[in-house]
């Protein structure tokens, strides 16, 4: 027996399915309680209440099915049965290991970044893909003169006097999403979760693009808004001086055009039932998402 697996006063060995033999992490089974929507601490706080629940039963080995049971009682004891029965269902779909994509798309400023990475880490996703990033590699392939609306901001393909105002900003979304799209298959048929987020992830763009993907995952998409626009160039503001390198001073100089911006990606979530959001509570909007993917994932398996 490895001597770090040894039961003693320190370890506790768990049993997997799959046979081998694991040492118990509080630190893990947290990180698994947060997709729940539980805050941080209440996740460690109930993983610590078991842990000492098991020290106390002088508990030195454990199968893993028993101890799911004891953290859904623990859990329908402290937090209530809801947030019981949502760890126990997003066991079940990690164990399908069907893809899950989950698409973040907003104007600049409204905190879709902050949003992404939070919900990667609550989610034990650990890919996170920017369209910022694969603009950039676009860049370097793609010369101006071939599609020069690549090289361009955001912000300077908007003409909002011209007859079809964000053509230019389109066609760039356009040549992003294809790069996009091209990622995110790769991903999925290496059934690998992954959080994609930007300014180019159209609403409904990666539904369309993994419809008959023979991994079937479950794409989530979400548009966030900020309705105020007093707060909306306070955020701007704020990255202007806290992140100078991405361009907040440019950001507050075409404030009207971001939000014009965010009224064109509205009209396109509208068109495509593409569900709307404030960049209020995580807790929400996790629980939100996990119970669509718990929900899709059943209906997919009632349809099989």
């Amino acid at each position: 027996m490895p001597r770090d697996l040894v039961p003693d006063d320190r370890h506790l060995v768990v049993h997997d399915r799959a046979g081998s033999r694991l040492p118990f992490s509080r630190g893990i089974m947290a990180t698994s309680l947060l997709a729940t929507g539980l805050a941080t601490a209440e996740a460690y706080r109930i993983a610590t209440l078991l842990y000492e629940a098991l020290r106390t039963d002088g508990t030195h080995e454990i199968e893993a099915d028993e101890l799911v049971a004891l953290v859904h009682a623990l859990l329908a004891e402290q937090v209530g049965e809801t947030i019981a029965a949502r760890w126990l269902a997003w066991r079940h779909v990690k164990r399908v290991r069907r893809p899950v994509v989950i698409s973040i798309c907003g104007a600049p400023g409204v905190g879709k970044s902050t949003i992404a990475t939070r919900l990667a880490v609550r989610l034990g996703i650990t890919r996170i893909v920017t369209t910022d990033t694969i603009r950039e590699v676009l860049r370097t392939v793609i010369p101006d003169a071939v599609l020069p609306e690549l090289h361009a901001s955001s912000y300077e393909l908007v003409s909002l006097d011209a007859a079809m105002p964000f053509a230019g900003f389109d066609r760039q979304s356009a040549a992003v999403a294809a790069a996009t799209n091209a990622v995110v298959a790769r991903l999925c048929t290496e059934q690998r979760s992954t959080v994609v987020e930007g300014i180019h992830v159209a609403p409904g763009q990666l539904s369309r693009a993994a419809a008959g993907h023979p991994t079937v995952p479950v794409i989530i998409e979400r548009l966030i808004i900020e309705p105020d626009e007093d707060i909306h160039r306070e955020r701007l503001l704020h990255r202007s001086h806290a992140e100078p390198l991405r361009r907040g001073a440019l950001g507050l100089a075409e404030f009207p055009t971001i939000r014009a911006i965010q009224d064109h990606l509205v009209e396109q979530a509208v068109a495509c039932e593409v569900p709307i959001i404030s960049p209020t509570g995580l807790t929400d909007l996790t629980q939100s998402i996990v119970d669509e993917i718990v929900r899709l994932t059943a209906e997919d398996n009632d349809a099989a």
